[in-house]
């Protein structure tokens, strides 16, 4: 790092706040187990899953410099990236950011990387990626990131990962609300309003926000407006029906690159989302029916238009079949496509009218305990897909505990991507016969316990896969192929650290060999963080540190290392008004995650929050 000296002074400082209060440490007890869900559709302890799972939890949200749930994954998970170009926005289609990697996996545009909100995927139906500029936090009550393939529950797309938005809810009776807005550099602002409550059965939870900036170079523009809902009933103990919902509108401009700016290059995303989920318990276990779907519609500068719709049916049951025993058994359907329209004439001609493809899939999954110490389990999941018929997804696990602190994990798990719409039949580079990526990913973690007060986890890896879909430039005209195979390995290593209730710390290192994969994946990358709280006002700091990052495969277009160090202060000014102010790239850094696209340097923001 080039900032040696700052760094030791950051952590100095922490030091100093664990020594000012020591005396109150003996009565600490943390756990740092916490309960998941996305990783096996059970609710699990996650020392108890053969997967790698991070946790970004309500207080990390409720602390966050940035308004973007990925953003904020990025800082505090291992083996995860986000590219980025502006002060606020990521954009769609060509020059656009928001590429998601998990260990090297995901794509440009992201098709590697699942995106789940509340479980249910979220994708743009003819292209097959994520919408970053809707995932606002907004709403959020926790992220849950599987960090390797979750094929064998999720099908494709979750070939390197997933992540798993899940929605705030109120449970205890009552009403809270909250009404924050904020002003910083480069005319930016922002104003959300949420508010949820509890009567008897009922809960609900809302939010209506917007934010805006002129960004930090000229056409750089964004105005975004943002809304969740979450509805639940209980009709008794055992059975429950939720709905959650979202709904975005952004407005952006892409100034292009350094090299070749651009005035008036708009994009007009509009994306919204529902999910109707009943469960009920019963001395069988349990059963959950999820429908879910999400719609968009896109207008670009350059006459592109399009609607695209994923609709689809998620069940599964959860049972205790003998002692010992958990096993999952579930059925997904799903519907993807859309329609579009543009003013260019291609040559040859394309058809943008409806295409649709549909998938679905049986899966079960079973864990069981023996000699009270050992967890094996294992899956499969049978793909359906219409053009390339049935793929099989294993995925085989066992987690031991050597010791009282101390959880050993082995798992091997197969990943799986379909060609996305776009891929097969949209834009020149189209090419109706690809054929599926894959790959298969193989891990040894350790996860050791040091007393109460921290948490150590050690994760190895490799992936190996093949048919990786990429476009071929040497090709006239260039088209999409399925490239030979590929070789992801390498290290995660993620602490935690809570020696009193006001101090928190963390930090986590990755090292990945890339191989040619290297496009917008830093193979190295270093995350810092540091709370506490004081009572009236709370510190808060990221570091991050990333090297080895390329704007392109084949180690093309090498881009400068970098250190970015974000802080950040909420002040409680009285009981129900709190003044937070925050700084981000601290040390005015200069540097680009997206080829051509330099972020901007120092970042101020001052907001004021109103609890009531």
């Amino acid at each position: 790092m080039k900032h040696p000296l700052l760094t030791l002074t950051t952590l100095t400082i922490v030091l100093f706040c664990h020594l000012h209060a020591q005396s109150g440490a003996d009565s600490v007890k943390y756990r740092f187990d916490p309960v998941v869900v996305t990783a096996t559709k059970v609710e699990g302890a996650q020392s108890d899953i053969a997967a790698s799972v991070s946790v970004v939890d309500a207080k990390m949200i409720q602390q966050s410099i940035s308004s973007s749930a990925l953003e904020l994954v990025k800082d505090h998970v291992p083996g995860v990236f986000i590219t980025e170009r502006a002060v606020m926005g990521y954009g769609v289609a060509y020059g656009a950011a928001g590429g998601i990697s998990i260990r090297g996996v995901g794509g440009s545009p992201v098709t590697g990387v699942l995106v789940l909100r509340d479980g249910r995927p979220d994708i743009m139906g003819m292209m097959g990626h994520p919408l970053p500029d809707a995932y606002s936090l907004e709403g959020l009550e926790r992220i849950e990131v599987v960090r390797g393939p979750a094929s064998f529950l999720y099908g494709t797309n979750a070939m390197g990962g997933v992540i798993n938005l899940v929605s705030k809810k109120v449970r205890q009776d009552g009403f809270q609300t909250k009404i924050r807005g904020g002003l910083g550099n480069y005319n930016s602002g922002k104003l959300y309003l949420n508010h949820g409550g509890k009567i008897g059965p009922f809960d609900y939870f809302v939010t209506l926000g917007t934010q805006r900036t002129d960004g930090h170079r000229e056409n750089s523009n964004y105005d975004g407006t943002f809304s969740t809902v979450h509805l639940g009933y209980a009709f008794s103990a055992k059975t429950k029906l939720e709905l959650n919902a979202n709904y975005s509108d952004v407005y952006l401009l892409d100034p292009g690159t350094i090299d070749k700016s651009a005035a008036d290059q708009w994009y007009d995303i509009r994306r919204s989302g529902a999910d109707v989920t009943l469960n009920h318990s019963s001395r069988l276990g349990d059963s959950y029916v999820k429908l879910h779907g999400n719609f968009g519609h896109h207008k670009i500068y350059d006459g592109w238009r399009s609607n695209d719709q994923t609709i689809g049916l998620m069940m599964y049951h959860n049972a205790a079949l003998w002692a010992g025993n958990t096993t999952t058994a579930g059925f997904d359907y799903k519907r993807y496509g859309g329609d579009a329209e543009e003013s260019l004439n291609q040559v040859p001609f394309i058809d943008y009218s409806e295409r649709f493809m549909t998938e679905w899939a049986p899966y079960i999954h079973m864990q069981q305990l023996f000699w009270q110490r050992f967890i094996a389990s294992a899956g499969l999941r049978v793909e359906q897909h219409e053009l390339y018929g049935a793929e099989l997804l294993p995925k085989i696990g066992l987690v031991t505990n050597a010791a009282k602190s101390t959880a050993i994990r082995l798992s091997a798990a197969k990943g799986f991507r379909s060609p996305s719409i776009r891929e097969l039949y949209v834009f020149p580079p189209r090419n109706e016969e690809l054929l599926p990526e894959n790959l298969w990913n193989y891990e040894l973690g350790i996860t050791q316990g040091i007393g109460t007060t921290a948490h150590v986890e050690v994760v190895l890896f490799q992936a190996r896969g093949s048919n990786l879909i990429r476009q071929d430039f040497s090709a006239r005209p260039s088209k999409f192929v399925n490239s030979g195979e590929f070789t992801h390995a390498g290290y995660e290593i993620a602490a935690k650290w809570r020696p009193i209730t006001s101090l928190n710390v963390s930090a986590s290192w990755s090292d990945i060999n890339l191989g040619n994969e290297t496009q917008g994946a830093p193979e190295k990358k270093l995350s810092l963080y540091a709370a506490y709280d004081f009572g009236r006002i709370e510190l808060m700091t990221t570091i991050m540190h990333a090297a080895e990052l390329y704007g392109s495969d084949a180690r093309q277009n090498k881009l400068p290392d970098y250190t970015l160090i974000n802080v950040a202060t909420n002040i409680a000014i009285w009981k129900t008004m709190g003044l937070k102010l925050s700084l981000k790239n601290a040390l005015d850094q200069e540097y680009q995650t997206l080829y051509g696209y330099p972020m901007p340097g120092r970042t101020f923001m001052a907001e004021i929050v109103y609890s009531f």
